[in-house]
């Protein structure tokens, strides 16, 4: 069986030069389904998932995500989401992406900036919001992209950091910041390698707890710690997203064929020789 997507594996850099030339660039999404893609990039990063389901990564975070679902991720913050494969019917996702070196040092240590600064620190841990209670913050980010470009699509933005600062219900996805330039905790990583390889076993907290010779209470701290997680829990979502993953490793292959077939018909070729 094919390996799950793993926050073990390096994520690919993306440049976003629209961003980084303008300091600020939003977009929409429509597409079959969210196509899994780890990687990081300088810009922070303002995502809304309008319509969909699937596994959201986040650092060191691996959580069930669905309509409705709203985060903002720090600079260099490794992520991906990805569709449930039995979802193709449709997704819609709303992105933003910001890079604050851009508007100067100066302007962040404004006392009006202060608050957003402070978000925009603790967004390194990622930083998921209640829908319900962002509404105001979801309807101004609609209508960003509905603004010409300009001090006032970049004051709309400035309105929405400053909104999600205020919100109280929100929950931080990672425990601790987890830059792709800081190096993963050598214990966590062998733990987090021998959960991702067994975890269609039957395996328990005890298991794991031998595995780095710790007792099963320290472990059950050190790992609540690390991830932010409980270790059943942990386990149940790994074991989705490598279901996850298997199933879109299986319909690539179909869809592989499927062209490889096409492309070989006699019919297919007399046609490609015809134009």
């Amino acid at each position: 069986m094919a390996t799950a997507p793993s926050i073990l594996v390096d994520p690919l850099i993306e440049p976003l030069p629209e961003a980084r030339q303008n300091g600020f660039h939003v977009r929409s999404f429509r597409k079959n389904c969210v196509d899994f893609h780890w990687h990081f990039h300088m810009e922070l990063e303002l995502v809304h998932i309008l319509k969909g389901r699937g596994v959201r990564y986040v650092g060191h975070s691996v959580e069930p995500f669905s309509d409705g679902d709203f985060c903002l991720l720090g600079s260099n913050l490794p992520h991906a989401f990805g569709s449930h494969p039995a979802d193709r019917h449709g997704a819609e996702w709303t992105v933003a992406h910001f890079l604050p070196e851009k508007w100067g040092a100066p302007f962040w240590e404004l006392p009006e900036a202060r608050r957003i600064k402070k978000l925009l620190l603790q967004s390194q841990r990622g930083i998921w919001f209640d829908a319900k209670e962002a509404r105001s913050c979801l309807k101004c980010f609609r209508d960003l992209q509905k603004l010409p470009m300009g001090a006032r699509r970049l004051a709309g933005w400035l309105e929405i950091l400053d909104r999600l600062a205020l919100l109280r219900s929100r929950r931080f996805l990672n425990p601790a910041a987890c830059p792709s330039g800081e190096p993963m905790d050598g214990r966590l990583k062998k733990i987090l390698a021998w959960i991702n390889e067994n975890a269609p076993s039957n395996i328990t907290q005890a298991q794991a707890a031998r595995e780095l010779g710790m007792s099963p209470q320290a472990f059950c701290r050190y790992f609540r710690q690390k991830t932010g997680k409980v270790f059943h829990r942990y386990v149940s979502v790994v074991r989705v997203a490598r279901a996850c993953s298997e199933l879109l490793r299986k319909r690539r292959l179909r869809n592989k064929a499927r062209r490889s077939r096409i492309s070989s018909h006699p019919a297919s070729i007399g046609k490609c020789k015809a134009a």
